[in-house]
């Protein structure tokens, strides 16, 4: 896992290319794909312009996806977003990034909880969350943004004081 540079736009648009099937049913953005190369690494630099930390997530030269920190959830918490390329789903990729950023959320001063938002009828983010060790809130309607969601969204947490105890992630 490491932050996205401009360099990395060619490779980033082949696994969301390979993955796009995949990523529509789940990710509003994935509507807006494809994106030409000069639009990736705009948006990479705007990603980098932004407080929030987006990471691609590498095997060796190989994109298996990306993740980040977002500040959408209000003081004293970022929430993490994630997607795994197509060919490396089911193999701890989301869980072992969302135990890296939670690392980094929980090193950064003021930081008392992170958060994982999916709709419901994705139950693998749900799993990614258990396993990573956070706790499921609270469930709220929300308007569906992408085709397989059902407008229920799920908000999983877990607190500095509970990541800092174990058990949880892994450190």
């Amino acid at each position: 896992m490491r932050p996205w540079t401009e360099d990395d736009a060619e490779a980033l648009s082949q696994a969301v290319a390979e993955s796009l099937e995949h990523l529509r049913p789940w990710m509003w953005w994935a509507a807006l794909e494809p994106l030409d190369l000069e639009r990736r690494r705009a948006w990479i630099r705007e990603s980098i312009a932004r407080p929030d930390g987006v990471y691609g997530l590498w095997l060796g030269d190989r994109v298996v996806g990306g993740c980040g920190l977002h500040a959408r959830i209000g003081d004293g918490g970022l929430e993490i977003g994630y997607w795994v390329h197509a060919a490396y789903t089911r193999r701890g990729i989301a869980t072992e990034a969302v135990r890296r950023l939670c690392a980094e959320a929980f090193a950064t001063p003021g930081i008392e909880r992170a958060e994982i938002h999916h709709d419901r009828a994705n139950v693998a983010s749900g799993r990614v969350a258990a396993a990573a060790g956070f706790e499921l809130m609270a469930e709220h309607p929300r308007e569906p943004d992408a085709p397989a969601q059902e407008g229920v969204e799920l908000i999983w947490r877990l607190e500095r004081e509970r990541y800092a105890a174990g058990p949880g992630p892994r450190r």
